[in-house]
């Protein structure tokens, strides 16, 4: 995460949700008040895209660029992305118009923008909950995608205090959760979605309810491999390599031949560190299976354990502790997979 922010713009109240870094002050705060504390009402904003012409004639494109303004730390107008002409921002300071409502029930935890401002995140604190017998922090976790990768989401986010791993189930897995795409409508779909997002929190309930379910059942023969190759899917080969399987030495001239075996030599090798690799993480992810079965017995073998399993892989293996993609992005994703086949496995 470090690494990811933009700047120094990071909010944390008390003890931020999923890390220990940036400037913790104690205080309850309305998403507009924490903004005091992170600069992050950047204005962000579309520009037509041109293309030269061998002439030098300038034609516009039908897609725009992306802009953010110049910032204290950053005094250019950075291009964040490349996206239809369809694509509509929201402004920071009217998001937080429209949670402001909702933040006074539910103060912000943690605030921040990531890279060149292309993401920005928030939590807001909905208190605790009993999950599978451990004490759980529970947070609704809003960002915004500004790059064209992504919408605006609300999910809600559970975290395990024991270990602060965060418990992330895809944005399916909860009517309160919401997916909003950049489009013209956005600062109306928000607006209409936060002013009954009240009236929805009684959903969060479902997402407990679930994964307590998940510490009621044993895993039976093979269900323990059917989560870890959701999690973890067998690694893919690189295309040229697959469009090069079949062809024989008989099929093609000598030279031909040559050059096909020297391309794809190190597309084999690129292929066997693929699925090394993520033989490497399966591994770790079953390692933390069997300690966590041993740390808590009442718990061993159940969904629970092996999605706990998986969420602690992804939470802290190597060369991801300090991104953020544990709350969205490929590793919240891998736990939304493991998450979705382990309540299959409840029957």
């Amino acid at each position: 995460m470090p690494a990811n922010i933009f700047g120094e713009r990071f909010y944390g109240r008390r003890q931020p949700a999923w890390h220990r870094i940036g400037t913790v002050m104690d205080a309850d705060a309305t998403v507009s008040e924490a903004m005091k504390y992170v600069d992050i009402d950047f204005e962000i904003y579309t520009t037509p895209t041109y293309i030269t012409l061998p002439d030098g004639t300038q034609v516009q494109t039908d897609h725009n660029a992306i802009m953010r303004e110049p910032t204290t730390d950053d005094p250019h107008h950075r291009i964040l992305s490349v996206v239809g002409g369809d694509w509509t921002p929201i402004q920071m300071r009217d998001l937080a118009n429209f949670l402001d409502p909702i933040s006074e029930k539910y103060p912000v935890e943690t605030m921040g923008a990531l890279g060149h401002g292309e993401k920005v995140f928030l939590t807001l604190d909905a208190g605790e909950s009993l999950i599978a017998g451990e004490d759980h922090k529970l947070f609704y976790l809003i960002t915004d995608h500004r790059d064209g990768l992504g919408a605006l989401q609300i999910a809600f986010t559970p975290v395990r205090i024991v270990c602060q791993n965060t418990l992330t189930t895809g944005l399916n897995q909860a009517k309160v959760s919401v997916s909003l795409n950049h489009n013209r409508m956005i600062k109306a779909d928000t607006q209409w979605y936060t002013q009954i997002f009240n009236s929805m929190l009684s959903a969060q309930d479902t997402v407990v309810a679930q994964m307590n379910q998940l510490a009621e059942f044993d895993l039976e023969d093979g269900e323990v491999t059917k989560i870890l190759n959701s999690a973890y899917p067998k690694a893919s080969p690189p295309r040229r390599l697959t469009l090069a399987n079949g062809i024989t030495e008989d099929d093609v001239p000598k030279d031909t031949w040559i050059t096909i075996l020297n391309d794809t030599k190190h597309l084999r090798d690129e292929y066997d560190k693929r699925v090394e690799r993520v033989e490497k993480i399966r591994a770790g992810a079953m390692e933390r299976f069997h300690v966590f079965n041993d740390e808590y017995p009442r718990l061993a073998n159940t969904p629970w354990a092996m999605w706990q399993a998986v969420v602690e892989t992804e939470d802290y293996r190597r060369g991801h502790a300090d991104s953020a993609t544990a709350l969205f992005g490929q590793r919240a994703n891998t736990k939304a997979r493991a998450f979705k086949t382990a309540l299959e496995c409840c029957r």
